[in-house]
């Protein structure tokens, strides 16, 4: 492959390469796209996943809960702000030092106004604000030690899912004339992509890629379905994936959890005056390589599998969460692998790397672990290497690229993720590897088996290693080693490798059915049966 031409091959290609702050020479960026962030959280992929999706895209402000999208008009999306639900929510709870006299004035100012549309005692308005208070913050997503306005809820309703804003308190408090809630607008940010960091807008973006309809994407995914271990997708038709996917994610947040969106539409309706600007304002997207369509259609099926399933809501957003995470990793390694030709392929994987797992409570000494300590290492050499071999392509056309910033977003985010979602132990110190654990292979059982499917162990092992090169047992850890293996010795110890805890967690799991001593079937507890 031609590595300078894939690097230039973007979706949407009128999106600029970078933004400011160093973004046009961080090898990072040219090679993933714009971009993942370190300082990006689980729940924060998600909840800007599902914010571009929600949002009206586009001049004309159409396609909300939509993945289609016009490569060729300006690439934006008008996201809401849910400043008074925030104010409402958040506020008693944050940080003291940046709570502005202003906002607090404004947030007693608030409480008056629902206690005037409640009816009831006063003892009873007090108590119904209390519990308001406590169900809205209690879907709190990430807090830590941020400014009221900076706390994002977890995804729970579609009233949670907003865009980032931040507060410039240093200057807010060296301004002597700030006296109100008006003047104080110009000192709300919405453009920094401190949190919600376009991580969640890749994702998207690749989808809506994928789902384009002069997308580059058909023959790359054909590739994927004519080879072996993908028989499963042969007859996924992409349009209908697509009609598919848009009602299952619109379906989230219909039912039962449609009754917070009701109580968030009090809160909001009551404290309408409280916003953020006079105007709606749009926020730019990024862009993706074009070559990120095979993976893009990995997950558009996984995707789709788990909202098509019976699970509650919630239940569904865990396993989402996660599941973004998964193919972030996925994501920075499927385009490594593209660059690095180093690397031999993968019979039954497009993605052409392996994760060797290893169980959690293995000895220093067993076998798995080794592995596992191998495949991660390998993982992260290649990682490090890509960022160098973009570099100097970048460098032949004299600018200098920044590799510090390249490495803090391209290298080292993929221990965090992976570490942040329990995928690679110990938190710290040495010996890191990669590990299986319960949610994990909750969400692999829902994203590779679709509803109302069983399928043989043999098979569930299959298709986890085509989706995410992960090798559970078998043929997959065969090949994995046989990749994972410069020199025969690797073999030696390895190939005896011990996969009854695999069996075992998928038992405690409830995903596992033993037919007979020879024959176990693999189901999804939350098909529709």
């Amino acid at each position: 492959m031609n590595v300078k031409n894939m690097l230039e091959q973007r979706f949407p290609q009128s999106a600029s390469v970078g933004g400011s702050g160093g973004e046009t020479t961080n090898s990072a960026i040219m090679l993933y796209g714009r971009r993942f962030y370190k300082d990006q959280t689980p729940v924060e992929y998600l909840a800007e996943f599902l914010l571009v999706f929600l949002s009206p895209k586009g001049s004309d402000r159409a396609n909300e809960k939509s993945f289609i999208f016009n490569e060729n008009s300006e690439p934006y999306y008008w996201p809401e702000d849910r400043l008074a639900l925030k104010l409402f929510s958040f506020f008693p709870s944050s940080k003291l030092e940046t709570r502005h006299s202003v906002h607090q004035k404004t947030y007693l100012e608030a409480l008056e106004l629902l206690r005037k549309k409640i009816e009831g005692s006063s003892e009873e308005k007090d108590e119904t604000i209390r519990i308001l208070q406590s169900l809205f913050s209690g879907f709190t997503g990430v807090a830590k030690n941020r400014t009221w306005v900076t706390y994002s809820f977890l995804p729970a309703a579609e009233s949670f899912v907003s865009r980032e804003l931040a507060w410039r308190h240093s200057q807010a408090q060296n301004d002597a004339y700030l006296s109100d809630w008006n003047s104080s607008k110009k000192y709300f940010s919405h453009d920094g992509h401190l949190f919600l960091a376009r991580g969640g807008e890749v994702l998207f973006l690749q989808l809506a890629h994928l789902f384009s309809e002069h997308a580059t994407s058909s023959d790359l995914i054909a590739a994927v379905k004519e080879k072996k271990g993908y028989e499963h997708l042969t007859d996924l038709n992409v349009a209908e994936l697509q009609e598919s996917l848009e009602s299952g994610l619109s379906s989230l947040f219909t039912g039962s959890i449609q009754k917070i969106d009701h109580l968030s539409a009090f809160v909001e309706e009551t404290l309408s005056d409280i916003n953020t600007f006079d105007e709606p304002k749009y926020s730019k997207l990024g862009w993706v390589p074009r070559a990120s369509a095979p993976e893009a259609f990995l997950f558009a099926c996984e995707l789709n599998n788990i909202c098509s399933s019976a699970m509650s809501g919630l239940d569904k957003l865990e396993l989402l969460q996660t599941l973004c995470c998964l193919h972030v990793l996925r994501s920075l390694c499927f385009q490594a692998h593209r660059v690095d030709e180093v690397q031999k392929s993968t019979s039954g994987f497009v993605g052409n790397y392996t994760w060797i797992v290893a169980n959690p409570d293995a000895a220093p000494g067993d076998a798995d672990r080794k592995l596992s300590q191998a495949s991660f290492d390998r993982t992260e050499g290649t990682l490090y290497r890509v960022l160098r071999i973009v570099s100097e392509i970048h460098n032949e056309g004299g600018e200098a690229t920044d590799l510090k910033q390249a490495d803090e977003h391209g290298f080292k985010i993929f221990r965090k993720i992976a570490k942040e979602i329990g995928l690679v132990i110990p938190k710290t110190g040495q010996g890191q590897r990669f590990v299986m654990t319960p949610l994990i292979m909750r969400v692999l059982v829902a994203a590779t088996v679709r509803p109302a499917e069983r399928v043989r162990l043999t098979t569930f092992y299959e298709r986890v290693f085509a989706h995410f090169g992960i090798a559970l047992a078998g043929q997959q850890l065969s090949q994995a080693i046989t990749w994972l293996s410069e020199e025969d010795e690797v073999m030696d110890y390895s190939i005896n490798k011990d996969s009854l805890w695999i069996e075992e967690g998928l038992k405690q799991g409830g995903f596992l059915v033993e037919l007979s001593d020879a024959v176990s079937m693999v189901h999804n507890p939350g098909s529709k049966e």
